[in-house]
């Protein structure tokens, strides 16, 4: 076993941390009996750690944590990456580790593992237990999330392979998590806190753990282990709370990042599914004016994970908010609903502007293009009947009655004509009341809404970076830039990429000609020091037209008024 006492130095001089208040090695009085707690966490670095080094960061917190490891075993599982921003860590094994005492000794390795392979997490899981026997046992799967249809995880010497829903629950099966019931399971993890993810993991887990939208990059804030030095014994849910807590503050207050995060007690958690399968198989959805009402109110409904038109296929909602909507239309089976939450969310934060009941679950509406795959994948998660017939009429609905659907939202659009009959979408968002339309660096820019916090407002820009299909993310009133997001179906990254001095940035543009509508590139341009946006009037060349979209949340557009 290697005990790495360089490992603390390079943490301090990347990240700034130092352990030098934890000496090594440390005189502890050793009580007789069980550890309060093991905490297995599932370290799946992808490219958060090979871009960014935010595995490395987080490994520093939780160096910086003070932890004892007497009141606390912290074990770690490391791979999924293509490379460690440190100097300890191979790449080309996942190994164990445990955190101890200011320190990371090596265990054991794995060899070269998928961790997006069940077998792996089943493995990890079972060696923790033998290993580090303990009064309770914690479980946090790090890495990016994607809801209840995506899953966790890519692992980057493994296609990007990762966890569906299903092969979380064999591997947690198979470690005999059913017998020895986990007091936790943290997803610090994208889309994460669905209600299908609860359900599955009840069997396994006292208390769940995760955020129902983005995370950012620095995810959860690992100082919080230094808590059970005062309190080893606390369980699930105020442990929960702390997570909570401390990931909310490290961020603070005026924020532009996206903060959500709920601690649920999953022994009463299928009540939220038994409620919502009542609420929609008893919701109007065969007549046009039932269907299109139904429709207008899941336009509008929090959705979580939204990008441009080009990145929209999240589809995960806010159960509160949804049943909020439906309130006016079925009031006793959307109050059942919010009933069943209030019962089994016992902790939630967030930023966002409206309130959020700490649950997600899957609604079909954006990601009709992948309709059927969604579909099938939700059906074998054998949710609650009612729902999932639900789902399945309402796509049905989205698709075949498109073109009866009423107009639900008109926006201004700025247009410029490139030749007969064809016009390019070069600005969306005009700032309110001055007929100022947006520019990057003065490039004209169309900014599609994301999502509203309590200080800002999110908007997507779709664009390449240096030849890779991104969204750039805004930040309003601010005006400041976040970053850029990937754009892939069946991926939802934690996090932004930084944008540098000399990127290549290309701006693409909707393009209209009579019926037909194609996204191509415009402007490009080399990033330099100062990335900004500014507010201009239009172009002389410019007119003003809509951009009109309707109950089935399809889109048209119109070049004039």
């Amino acid at each position: 076993m290697r005990k790495y006492a360089f490992f603390i130095a390079f943490f301090a001089l990347i990240v700034c941390t130092s352990c030098t208040d934890y000496p090594h090695p440390m005189v502890e009085e050793i009580t007789d009996g069980l550890t309060p707690y093991t905490i297995m966490i599932y370290m799946n670095g992808s490219d958060l750690e090979s871009d960014f080094g935010l595995a490395t960061s987080d490994l520093a917190e939780m160096l910086d944590s003070g932890l004892r490891s007497h009141n606390a075993n912290v074990i770690i599982l490391t791979g999924g990456t293509q490379q460690w921003l440190n100097s300890a860590i191979p790449a080309n094994e996942c190994v164990i580790w445990q955190l101890e005492d200011g320190w990371i000794n090596e265990l054991d390795s794995m060899g070269l593992v998928d961790m997006g392979n069940p077998t792996t997490l089943r493995n990890f899981i079972m060696y923790s237990i033998e290993h580090f026997p303990a009064e309770k046992y914690g479980l946090i799967m790090w890495d990016h999330g994607g809801g209840s249809i995506v899953g966790f995880g890519h692992d980057e010497k493994f296609n990007n392979s990762s966890l569906t829903l299903l092969e979380m629950i064999q591997a947690f099966d198979e470690a005999g998590l059913a017998a020895q019931k986990l007091e936790f399971l943290g997803f610090d993890a994208c889309l994460m806190a669905t209600v299908e993810m609860a359900i599955l993991a009840a069997d396994y887990a006292h208390v769940f753990i995760a955020s129902e939208d983005l995370e950012p990059g620095d995810g959860w804030d690992y100082k919080f282990l230094g808590v059970l030095n005062d309190t080893p014994q606390m369980n699930g849910f105020a442990l929960g709370k702390v997570i909570v807590d401390t990931f909310i503050d490290f961020y603070g207050p005026n924020s532009d990042e996206i903060l959500t995060l709920s601690v649920v007690d999953l022994a009463k958690v299928a009540p939220v599914m038994d409620t919502m399968g009542k609420l929609m198989s008893g919701a109007d959805i065969d007549t046009n004016i039932g269907f299109f009402e139904l429709a207008k109110r899941r336009g509008l409904t929090k959705t979580f994970g939204e990008g441009s038109p080009r990145d929209n296929y999240s589809d995960m909602v806010d159960i509160g908010d949804m049943a909020v909507l439906l309130y006016e239309l079925y009031p006793t089976e959307s109050e059942a609903v919010l009933q069943a939450l209030e019962n089994c969310v016992v902790y939630n934060r967030h930023n966002s502007d409206i309130d959020l009941w700490g649950l997600s679950t899957f609604y079909i509406y954006g990601g009709k293009s992948l309709g059927d795959s969604s579909l099938e994948t939700y059906a074998a998660l054998a949710m609650n009947s009612g729902y999932t017939n639900f789902l399945n009429q309402f796509f049905c609905g989205l698709t075949s009655r498109a073109d009866a659907a009423p107009v639900t939202n008109r926006e201004f659009a700025l247009w410029q004509q490139q030749e007969a009959n064809t016009f390019r979408l070069i600005g969306l968002q005009q700032l309110e009341e001055s007929h100022l339309w947006p520019k990057i660096n003065g490039h004209s820019v169309a900014l599609y809404p994301i999502t509203t916090t309590e200080n800002t407002r999110l908007y997507a820009m779709p664009a390449q970076i240096n030849h890779r299909e991104v969204d750039i993310v805004i930040a309003q009133p601010s005006g400041k830039i976040l970053g850029s997001r990937n754009i892939n179906e069946r991926v939802y990254q934690k996090g932004y990429d930084l944008i540098l001095p000399g990127d290549t940035i290309t701006i693409y543009y909707l393009e209209c000609t009579n019926d037909t509508q194609k996204w191509v590139r415009g402007d490009e341009f080399v990033a330099g020091e100062n990335f900004t946006l500014t507010w201009e009037p239009a172009p002389h060349d410019c007119t003003v037209g809509y951009r009109i979209t309707d109950a089935c949340g399809c889109v048209s557009y119109h070049h004039t008024r």
